[in-house]
């Protein structure tokens, strides 16, 4: 029978397919966040989860695992081990992050920039210090601190812009945080 045993095929062979998502994985570990369609990047998702519990894990048949499926290796799997891996120490899951961004001009498939989360270039924390300091400086507002917002002032936000502070406030320090919506609201001025 053949049940269970769905996975996107891509419109490629085996050999191809695996090629390409190897491809992918090296790329995401090597620069933390790629920008491909939305079907590769839903595939590439659980593989590169594996390669961060691969890098947690530590061990030296993990370094074997690895060093089997990862291109670029003199870059990937020290970036791997020692910087991934105690970034993520805490995390049970969860390590990676699709956001989609429109169609692609040309054949209009659907695109989406999937990205390890709580980087240095988190996707979702810069749109959202974005919004914060769009709001602002469009209501001519003085700086209110991240926590305040997410405490008392949620009457005038929306829902989901609230929603991301707090998935962000755990996430990251509210002193960045506070720090990012300054820098932000300065250029904005």
């Amino acid at each position: 029978m053949h049940h269970g045993k769905h996975f996107r095929r891509l419109n490629r062979n085996s050999a191809h397919r695996n090629a390409l998502l190897r491809n992918l994985v090296s790329s995401l570990i090597e620069h933390g966040r790629i920008e491909t369609t939305v079907a590769k990047a839903k595939e590439l998702k659980p593989i590169a989860d594996q390669m961060v519990t691969l890098g947690k894990k530590g061990d030296v048949n993990a370094k074997k695992q690895a060093l089997s499926y990862l291109n670029s290796r003199d870059i990937t799997i020290p970036k791997l081990f020692d910087e991934l891996a105690p970034r993520f120490a805490n995390r049970q899951g969860g390590y990676t992050r699709i956001q989609r961004i429109g169609n692609r001009y040309g054949d209009n498939a659907p695109m989406a920039v999937i990205e390890y989360i709580d980087g240095p270039s988190d996707l979702k924390r810069e749109l959202t210090t974005k919004t914060v300091a769009n709001l602002f400086v469009k209501n001519g507002q003085e700086q209110v601190s991240v926590k305040d917002l997410v405490n008392n002032n949620t009457a005038d936000l929306p829902k989901a812009l609230v929603r991301n502070l707090k998935k962000l406030q755990l996430a990251n320090s509210i002193e960045a945080m506070d720090e990012a919506v300054s820098k932000e609201m300065a250029s904005r001025s």
